[in-house]
């Protein structure tokens, strides 16, 4: 998650402080109890963004992550497993961005996984049989490096419908409901674009492989730019709004992003 590693570097530097300025300034919950886990979470923030590509996977007990982050699911009161889910995602991003960083993480995790879901079918749909186990694994190379992609839909909508990140209170339906019908959207569009890459004469499974990653790699890049501008919105107070002009597909992400960043927000 290129936003999420970004982010890192600064709050390696700045240790536990800044996630307590943050805490102060802001009154915000789960700036809060990062900081109440002391010097856990402290250590692993130096080596937090080396974990993120990994999607909080084996490597996180390899970095000695996972009892900081099973420390920080109680002190938000939910199930440690979930932090391998959506949830997973949105935490691992307010740790290194703050609450714009959850809505990034919660945007490209959903995004991550429509793109990769419409990817699989395309493949199974236009490609011929022998061409398809490396695309396949091109697609499943591609989802591995985003946090959140590998949950499915009901699952992410459920996480987000806990209270998980909206300091245990169930959110308005309205607002999962917005999500939910966005996302819609998302999909819709990643299959339309997958479906027009894989419907190309290749000369090798190589080359459709290739063509396959390029695309969901330009899908996902456009995704983290909307996404990033939208999600700067939380942290200087202004109010999220969908502009449009980015295509169908970045409109889609676009609006989104916005409804994440009003579910989150709420939590307030």
């Amino acid at each position: 998650m290129s936003d999420g590693s970004d982010g890192a570097g600064g709050v390696g530097s700045d240790g536990g402080g800044s996630g307590a300025s943050a805490a102060s300034s802001n009154n915000d919950a789960l700036g809060a109890a990062s900081e109440a886990l002391g010097s856990a979470v402290d250590a692993a923030m130096d080596t937090l963004g080396a974990a993120i590509s990994d999607a909080l996977g084996a490597a996180t007990d390899a970095l000695g992550l996972d009892n900081a982050l099973d420390g920080l699911a109680s002190a938000l009161g939910i199930d440690a497993k979930d932090l391998q889910g959506i949830v997973g995602a949105a935490v691992v991003g307010m740790l290194t961005g703050g609450l714009p960083g959850a809505v990034m993480g919660v945007v490209n995790g959903l995004v991550g996984g429509s793109v990769t879901d419409a990817a699989r079918s395309a493949v199974t749909d236009n490609l011929p049989a022998a061409m398809q186990p490396l695309a396949q694994l091109a697609i499943d190379q591609v989802a591995g490096r985003v946090p959140g992609a590998g949950v499915s839909v009901q699952d992410a909508l459920a996480g987000l419908a806990s209270g998980a990140l909206t300091n245990g209170r169930a959110p308005d339906i309205g607002d999962v409901g917005a999500i939910a019908r966005s996302l819609t959207d998302v999909q819709s569009a990643a299959r339309g674009l997958m479906d027009g890459v894989t419907s190309g004469d290749f000369s090798s499974a190589a080359q459709a492989a290739s063509a396959i990653d390029g695309a969901l790699g330009g899908q996902l890049g456009q995704a983290r730019d909307i996404a990033s501008g939208i999600a700067g919105t939380l942290g200087s107070g202004q109010g999220a709004y969908a502009n449009g002009g980015h295509g169908r597909f970045g409109d889609a992400v676009e609006q989104l992003a916005v409804d994440v960043t009003r579910l989150v927000a709420s939590r307030r």
